[in-house]
């Protein structure tokens, strides 16, 4: 009797094993921002990373990224290890990217560039993701000339125009207004649900994180943090984020992950209050 091959599983989009990250001090000392991390996120599902203030949240983004490499452990995407800048990856800081002396068109199509595309490809390719996203009208632009949600939008359609299978995301909504984020948020959302993308999030809000992810991981206080808890987010597909919060089982989510979370900003305080007392 013969028996099936088993198929072997798809390899992570993102890939943290045992990863800690230690830095050196100006005083020639040392600190771990975060230690043992283990974060698997598989092709297609968007993960958001909630923590409190110094929990090495973008230092994780980062080690996924390729920027950072890690103290010790491994960090894997699709398999292949990383040394060096993760090409199947684009990152989204806090604050954008956009050069100031080019115009949004320009801006948007420069990774094409930069990979060889020809300007006429990449103009075609630029003003198809600015209607994507809303900005067919603003293309010779200036980002000086744009508000923080028309920023948010070019940097959005400048991320996904070079086909990156992994979006990392480093609280790119937290400046802008309630009312604009969560239109922000929409319109990520519904990018996103076309493309069978992965998505790392980062992000202090846990309305957010909730509204957004397929799954939310905590992080403990740091210095020295690690994984304290991994939460499904069970809300059936496709999400209006505008009237998600009213949904008992959003309800039921933030009840319970903020009763875990709140333990770690209380001792992230509390740690603070410390480090006040010994200065005085």
């Amino acid at each position: 009797m013969t028996h099936p091959v088993q198929a072997e599983p798809s390899p992570y989009a993102v890939d943290l094993t045992g990863c800690t990250k230690e830095f050196a001090t100006p005083g020639g000392g040392s600190y771990f921002a975060v230690r043992d991390i283990d974060l698997k996120v598989e092709p297609g599902r968007f993960v958001s990373i909630v923590g409190p203030t110094g929990s090495g949240k973008s230092t994780i983004l980062n080690m996924a990224a390729g920027l950072l490499s890690p103290t010790s452990g491994t960090v894997k995407s699709f398999g292949t290890r990383i040394d060096g800048v993760n090409r199947r990856a684009s990152y989204m800081f806090q604050q954008d990217a956009l050069l100031p002396w080019k115009s949004v068109i320009d801006n948007v199509s420069l990774g094409l560039t930069m990979a060889g595309v020809s300007k006429a490809d990449a103009y075609s390719e630029s003003r198809r993701w600015l209607e994507k996203v809303g900005m067919k009208n603003f293309a010779d632009r200036y980002p000086h000339q744009l508000s923080g949600g028309m920023r948010k939008r070019t940097a959005v359609a400048q991320a996904w125009i070079v086909n990156p299978d992994i979006l990392l995301m480093d609280e790119p909504f937290s400046a802008l207004d309630v009312q604009t984020r969560q239109i922000m948020e929409n319109e990520l959302l519904q990018l996103w649900g076309e493309s069978g993308k992965a998505v790392v999030f980062i992000t202090h809000d846990l309305d957010e994180a909730i509204a957004l992810s397929d799954e939310v991981i905590i992080l403990g206080a740091g210095p020295g943090s690690t994984v304290v808890g991994s939460y499904e987010i069970t809300i059936p597909r496709p999400r209006d984020l505008l009237d998600i919060r009213d949904d008992p089982k959003f309800v039921e989510l933030h009840r319970e992950i903020w009763g875990r979370l709140k333990v770690e900003v209380s001792r992230t305080y509390a740690s603070a209050q410390d480090e006040e007392s010994d200065v005085a």
